[in-house]
């Protein structure tokens, strides 16, 4: 998608990578259905289901405001073994059209929270861009390779190679 750098743009899209949020000693948010949002002059930003996310240990809080392009956001503050993130999460319970795809799903405020895994690597100051660059991910997922009925190839150690455009890639260490 090329634009005008004038011209604002915002793409949503499901995350071919499994995505975990820890907080306080708990993964607050694990999914393999985490929405991407890549908007003009932002950073990507992870969007969780909220069936994926520890709704129990959080707190609607006070805070709202208003994005011209996705709409109103209420914010959470996360409450975890004695810890506390206040505004450290955020929705939008009725987005704009352009943002339909973030109804029913949460994000977390990068620098509040502990960690932040895509499969089994850790990634630091925010999601990395698949249409930036080509990754190879350590992962946990279950590979099995079939063939004629017979198992030729198991782990549940594959690495992912995700690239823009293209199915994801499972190899399996040798």
């Amino acid at each position: 998608m090329i634009k005008p750098q004038s011209e604002h743009w915002v793409q949503i899209e499901e995350s071919p990578r499994r995505v975990r949020v820890l907080f306080g000693g708990a993964t607050i948010a694990d999914s393999k259905h985490a929405m991407l949002l890549r908007e003009a002059g932002c950073l990507p930003v992870y969007y969780f289901p909220q069936g994926d996310v520890r709704m129990d240990l959080m707190q609607r809080a006070g805070r709202a405001t208003r994005c011209p392009h996705k709409g109103d956001a209420t914010y959470w503050t996360l409450r975890v073994n004695g810890r506390a993130a206040e505004n450290g999460a955020w929705s939008y319970p009725d987005p704009s059209t352009e943002c339909a795809a973030l109804k029913g799903c949460v994000a977390f405020e990068w620098g509040k929270m502990d960690k932040w895994m895509e499969e089994e690597e850790e990634i630091f100051v925010h999601p990395r861009d698949p249409y930036k660059r080509v990754d190879v991910l350590l992962s946990s997922r279950h590979v099995r390779i079939v063939v004629a009925g017979e198992t030729v190839a198991e782990t549940r150690h594959p690495r992912l190679l995700i690239e823009t455009n293209h199915p994801t890639r499972y190899y399996v260490p040798g």
